[in-house]
């Protein structure tokens, strides 16, 4: 299957924070970089070495796919600084749909907050031992509708033209200068013109 097919999530057994942007990486970036008041915006990096900063996230588009994905590069462990904010401001300057997706397989969650055009569309979150949360203004679905917060996840996900993989990035620390290609098990294999483009953001 070429990277053009996938859709949906390809893992929940990880920790991940991702941003995801219905609209073009320059875009994305550009934006993303502004409302940050980034010092640093290094487009196209596959395979570059790109010295880290004291906030960075790269950001990547894959080939035939309408979303950007952001993810934010970790030094410390639970170190979290973008959020569903980011997902509301890129939304309303962009006019698209915007969400901030969040799993872990550590404290056992999953969940989205989805915005359209900067206004509320849908959000979900679940946790074990915990009741299903879920509030949508765009279909008529219920939280005791959904069986299963994993695979309704998913499907929303295949519906929305979505791709999460399941990336991963070396261990940095601020000053490092290292490739940031995103590294995965269904990515290891890709090259560059599998990917629309691969930028990174930075914050001193």
């Amino acid at each position: 299957m070429s990277i053009e097919e996938h859709r949906g999530i390809e893992s929940i057994d990880v920790n991940q924070n991702l941003l995801l942007v219905r609209a073009p990486i320059e875009s994305v970036a550009q934006r993303l970089s502004r409302a940050r008041r980034a010092d640093v915006w290094e487009r196209d990096i596959y395979d570059r070495e790109i010295e880290i900063t004291a906030e960075s996230y790269i950001v990547f588009q894959f080939r035939g796919h309408p979303w950007t994905i952001v993810e934010q590069v970790k030094y410390q462990p639970y170190q979290l600084v973008f959020g569903e904010g980011d997902a509301i401001t890129l939304s309303n300057f962009l006019s698209t749909r915007a969400l901030y997706y969040k799993c872990s397989d550590t404290c056992g969650y999953i969940g989205y907050n989805c915005y359209d055009g900067g206004a509320f569309a849908e959000m979900l979150y679940f946790e074990a031992e915990m009741d299903l949360l879920f509030l949508s203004d765009f279909r008529d679905v219920k939280a005791e509708d959904i069986d299963s917060a994993f695979r309704f996840t998913d499907a929303f996900m295949q519906e929305q033209d979505i791709y999460i993989p399941l990336v991963h990035y070396g261990n940095v620390k601020v000053g490092d200068r290292v490739n940031l290609r995103p590294k995965g098990p269904t990515l290891d294999d890709l090259v560059r013109s599998d990917f629309e483009g691969v930028d990174y953001i930075g914050i001193s």
